[in-house]
């Protein structure tokens, strides 16, 4: 099983963007690099309660979860289309975050209907569940080009409108899980996190890792 470091990984997205998706290369590294800042803060409150997460696979994974975009000629299909890519690339746990991300996961039968895969697309490592939180806490404006970071009850009212009141509970439990596993202290600091970090955003300059 291949490894990559934050920097390849990257530098492999991207050369992805650049070669298929020039006009969204701007707009995806800025998001990946804040779903990465954000998971490992989120992550570094976890381990602080004693729970373990493998700090290097999560970064890469984060920074490396939507480069199926750069080729789906669907939206839904990007989590599959970056796997397979990954994949190729002998980089199989990243494949399998990048392929669970989408929401809060895609059951079998959900899967199957879409044209996906004929299993379950539902995140089941801690690095994975953490990824999909702190990747649905990126509200994107296309007109404006801003990245927003919002909680995760805005996460669970935009899913309950996009994807009806039972994706909506499903997103509630997955949250409350997650925040439960970050402890009252924990989400209080990442709060404070987060608003700083949309203070960065709100300034605009090109964000680094």
């Amino acid at each position: 099983m291949a490894e990559i470091s934050d920097k390849d990984a990257l530098d492999l997205l991207e050369k992805r963007f650049l070669k298929y998706r020039k006009d969204w290369r701007h707009s995806i590294l800025d998001h990946v690099i804040i779903v990465r800042d954000l998971s490992l803060f989120l992550a570094g409150k976890m381990i602080e309660r004693g729970e373990n997460i493998d700090l290097k696979l999560l970064s890469t994974a984060c920074l490396l979860h939507d480069i199926g975009y750069a080729t789906a000629k669907e939206s839904v299909r990007h989590g599959v289309e970056g796997a397979k890519y990954l994949k190729e690339k002998g980089l199989e746990r990243e494949a399998r975050a990048a392929e669970r991300h989408i929401g809060v996961g895609i059951s079998r039968e959900e899967s199957i209907r879409l044209g996906l895969v004929s299993r379950d697309l539902i995140p089941k490592t801690i690095e994975e569940r953490i990824l999909c939180y702190c990747d649905n806490l990126d509200f994107f404006d296309n007109k404006t080009g801003k990245h927003t970071l919002k909680d995760s009850k805005a996460v669970e009212e935009r899913f309950g409108s996009e994807m009806g009141e039972e994706y909506r509970r499903q997103t509630e439990e997955f949250n409350r899980r997650i925040e439960s596993m970050t402890g009252e202290k924990g989400m209080e600091e990442f709060k404070i996190y987060v608003g700083r970090y949309n203070k960065k955003l709100a300034a605009g300059p090109k964000l680094k890792l």
